[in-house]
């Protein structure tokens, strides 16, 4: 399987989809950050949704530490806004709940969900909009 970390802003809902396909590390996690924060359309008080269903982690609990550090640092990255990951194994729920247990002083509220409708709960999309947004993420894995 090709890694393959896709994304697109959709402004007029003030939301990002994220795509991660294949076997990831920390420093692929963190040159796709500085890719989607360098897009001029990018706005970091923007929901996400991270879609972590088909890639593995490769990277420890003790390695999140470094990622939260630079998501710290980089204030075109640092805004206020709820993150949506999809998990579907355990190894995704493991390394999203560290993500999340670690980033108490970041203005970023983070759920882990099981399914696409859940996360689309938690960033507040409105349930008219559900099918096309879960058309986009589908098309980022393609």
């Amino acid at each position: 399987m090709l890694n393959r970390i896709e994304y697109i802003i959709v402004e007029n809902k003030s939301l990002v989809l994220e795509s991660y396909v294949g076997k990831l590390n920390i420093d692929e996690f963190i040159e796709f950050k500085i890719k989607v924060g360098n897009d001029q359309t990018y706005d970091p008080n923007f929901n996400v949704i991270h879609d972590f269903r088909k890639v593995e982690f490769l990277l420890e609990m003790d390695e999140i530490p470094k990622y939260v550090a630079f998501i710290s640092k980089t204030k075109k990255l640092l805004g206020n806004r709820k993150s949506a990951m999809i998990t579907k194994t355990p190894n995704q729920v493991v390394i999203t709940t560290g993500f999340d247990m670690l980033i108490n002083e970041l203005p970023i509220q983070v759920k882990v969900c099981s399914t696409p409708e859940t996360a689309f709960n938690f960033v507040d999309l409105p349930k008219k909009d559900w099918n096309v947004i879960k058309s986009l993420l589908d098309s980022l894995k393609k």
